[in-house]
């Protein structure tokens, strides 16, 4: 007998949530239970977790679950399913102040 879902279907589930949560507001901070979630889920995979400051940094939190759990499968978010989640390889940098050089690289010449 066991006492939960398998932890592969716990973390699909908390991966769902997680991204919905960081689609809607990702400078939110997480709430306690899902940090709690987290932690559980982390050591059942044998992860270190880490304390999540906002929504974003959860579900960047997670994907490190996902890789642990599901080594070698390609975790694919779309665009449109992400919303304005953006992973850290992708997040655009900042917009340049206002009297700021504009930046000549990719410029044509």
């Amino acid at each position: 007998m066991t006492s939960g879902p398998d932890p592969r279907a716990a973390l699909r589930g908390f991966l769902a949530l997680v991204l919905d949560m960081a689609r809607v507001d990702p400078d939110r901070r997480p709430s306690a239970e899902l940090q709690r979630w987290h932690r559980e889920i982390a050591s059942a995979f044998g992860v270190v977790p880490e304390y999540a400051r906002t929504n974003r940094d959860l579900f960047d939190r997670a994907l490190v679950l996902h890789q642990a759990a599901f080594p070698g499968e390609e975790l694919e978010i779309s665009p449109a399913t992400r919303g304005g989640y953006s992973p850290p390889g992708e997040r655009p940098s900042p917009e340049p102040t206002a009297g700021a050089e504009p930046s000549s690289v990719g410029a044509p010449r």
